[in-house]
C-alpha cells in the first residue's frame, strides 16, 4: 500500500484514504483504481448510496459471488446467502474483477492481470533456486509477521514441510495432521515433524469421525462434488484442532504442484504432447487454482474465524516460478519427482533430503480418506447395482467438474485412481438432500433417481 498510508491503523482505513483519493463521482472508476495500489487477499464492497462496487483480489483468494433474480440483485462472500433470498445459478466474481450493481443489473470487467504471462528468463538452476527462494522467503515472513505462533496444515510432504521450515524462522509453529487412523498420512507427518524438530498435533478419524465430517465439510463449501468434500476433510479437521489451540493464521501448502510441475500426470503430459502442452495445462491449473483449492479451503478456515494464508500463491512468488524454464522443474518424462528447484531450495534451508525428495501422493490417498468414504457409502446401501438401476448420471447431478484430476488428470494418471465411483457421488447427493445442505435447484436430478431407491 502506498508509503503515505503507513500511519494508519488498519488496512480498512487505509482503502478509505485511498478512495477518498481516488472518487469524483465516479465510484466504479474509483474502485478501478484501488487494486494496483494493494499487496495481499481482500475482497471489497463499497457503496456510494446508489450503486454497489464490488473488487476480488487478482490470485481469487477470497470467494465472492454475484447473481440476480426478478427482486433482487445480490453479491455475497456465501453462496448460501444468496440461495436465501432465491438467487439461484450464482456466479463467481472472477479473481482481478470488480462488478458494478445498480438498478440496470450487473457489469464485470477485469481491472487486474493476474502474473501469470511471464517469459522464460531463468535458466541457470543457481539462479532459479535464489530467485525463487528470496521470493517464497519474503512471501512467508509477509504472512506471519506480527503473530508469536501459527499453525501449518501439515501432511508431512514437501510442500508442508518447507512452508514449515520457513515460517519457523520468524515464529513459533505448530503443524497439524487429521487423517484415517492407520493412514500412511499420520506417520509421514509424524516422522516429518519429528526430523524437522516441529510440535505437530495430530487427530486420528475414525470412520464414526468421518460420517460426522462429510455433512461438515460440504456445509462449509456448499457443494456435493466428491473431489471436493474428499479432499477437504483432512484440511477441516486440521482446521478445527487449530482453532482449538488457539490459533489467529494457519499456513497451506498449496501451490508448488501447479508452478512447479508436480503432478504425477504431468510427466506423461511431456512423454505424449510434450512440453508446450505441459504449460499449457499447468497455466490452466494455476489460473483455476481459485475455484478448485482455494474457494474450498478458505471458506472451511471462515467456518473457525481462522486466516488461512497460502504463501505460494504470492504473486511475486507466482511471477517467479513462471519465469524458471520449465525442464528446471520437472526434467523428462522419466522424472518421478518434479518439483527440483522447489526441492533444492528445500534442501539449502534445512530440510533432509529425504524429506525434500518425498514422492507426491493426492492428500485424499494419503489420509486414507478414499478409501473411509467408499465403506460408508456401501454401509448405507450406495453400490454401482444401485447406480446401475437407476440410472444415474453424476455428470447430470454435479454443477461443475472442480479439480484437476477429474477435468484431465485421470487421462494420464489412471481413471482407475483417480475417476470417482458414481455411486460415491450419488451418496453425497442423498446426503445433501437429507440435511438441506445444497440448493433444491442443484439437485433436482439427484432428488429425482434418489426417489426410486427408497421408493
Amino acid at each position: 500500500m502506498r508509503e503515505e498510508h503507513d500511519d494508519t491503523r488498519t488496512d480498512s482505513e487505509a482503502l478509505v484514504h485511498l478512495l477518498e483519493e481516488s472518487y469524483n463521482g465516479d465510484l466504479e472508476a474509483a474502485v478501478s483504481d484501488i487494486p494496483s495500489q494493494l499487496d495481499g487477499v481482500y475482497a471489497l464492497a463499497v457503496s456510494d448510496g446508489e450503486e454497489f462496487v464490488i473488487v476480488r483480489d487478482v490470485i481469487g483468494v477470497k470467494q465472492l459471488y454475484i447473481g440476480e433474480n426478478e427482486n433482487y440483485i445480490g453479491f455475497a462472500s456465501e453462496r448460501k446467502a444468496l440461495w436465501e433470498v432465491g438467487i439461484n445459478g450464482e456466479e463467481r466474481l472472477p479473481p482481478g474483477h470488480i462488478a458494478k450493481m445498480s438498478s440496470n443489473g450487473i457489469t464485470v470487467k477485469r481491472v487486474l492481470e493476474a502474473p501469470i504471462n511471464q517469459q522464460t528468463s531463468i535458466y541457470d538452476p543457481q539462479e532459479a533456486i535464489e530467485s525463487y527462494g528470496g521470493a517464497l522467503m519474503g512471501s512467508v515472513k509477509k504472512r506471519v509477521n506480527g503473530f508469536r505462533r501459527v499453525g501449518v496444515v501439515f501432511s508431512g510432504g514437501i510442500d508442508s514441510v518447507l512452508i514449515a521450515k520457513i515460517a519457523s524462522f520468524f515464529t513459533d509453529v505448530t503443524c497439524y495432521t487429521a487423517s484415517v487412523e492407520g493412514s500412511k498420512d499420520l506417520e509421514q507427518a509424524r516422522s516429518a515433524a519429528s526430523k524437522m524438530g516441529l510440535e505437530i498435533e495430530v487427530r486420528e478419524l475414525d470412520i464414526k469421525d468421518m460420517e460426522e465430517y462429510i455433512p461438515k465439510g460440504m456445509e462449509a463449501i456448499e457443494d456435493h462434488l466428491f473431489l471436493q468434500i474428499e479432499a477437504g476433510i483432512p484440511v477441516y479437521a486440521a482446521l478445527e484442532m487449530a482453532y482449538e489451540d488457539g490459533q489467529e493464521v494457519v499456513l497451506s501448502g498449496q501451490g508448488p504442484d501447479e508452478l512447479f510441475e508436480g503432478y504425477p500426470w504431468y510427466r506423461k503430459v511431456i512423454a505424449e504432447e510434450g512440453y508446450q502442452k505441459l504449460e499449457q495445462y499447468m497455466l490452466d491449473d494455476l489460473q483455476r487454482a481459485h475455484c478448485e483449492t482455494l474457494e474450498r479451503e478458505v471458506k472451511m478456515a471462515e467456518v473457525f474465524g481462522l486466516s488461512f494464508r497460502h504463501p505460494y500463491l504470492d504473486p511475486q512468488v507466482i511471477k517467479v516460478a513462471l519465469q524458471i524454464d520449465t525442464k528446471l522443474k520437472i526434467g523428462s518424462p522419466e522424472d518421478k519427482l518434479g518439483k527440483y528447484i522447489h526441492r533444492e531450495f528445500a534442501k539449502r534451508v534445512g530440510v533432509p533430503p529425504e524429506l525434500a525428495g518425498r514422492p507426491k501422493e493426492a492428500a485424499q490417498h494419503g489420509s486414507g480418506v478414499h478409501e473411509a468414504m467408499m465403506e460408508i457409502a456401501k454401509r448405507n446401501g450406495f453400490t454401482e447395482d444401485v447406480v446401475k438401476e437407476t440410472g444415474y448420471n453424476p455428470d447430470k447431478s454435479i454443477r461443475e467438474k472442480l479439480g484437476i484430476s477429474i477435468r484431465y488428470g485421470y487421462k494420464y494418471g489412471g481413471e482407475k485412481l483417480w475417476k470417482t465411483p458414481d455411486y460415491l457421488q450419488l451418496h453425497l447427493d442423498a446426503i445433501a438432500l437429507q440435511k438441506k445442505l445444497i440448493s433444491e435447484s442443484e439437485l433436482k436430478y439427484a432428488k429425482t433417481k434418489l426417489a426410486s431407491v427408497t421408493s
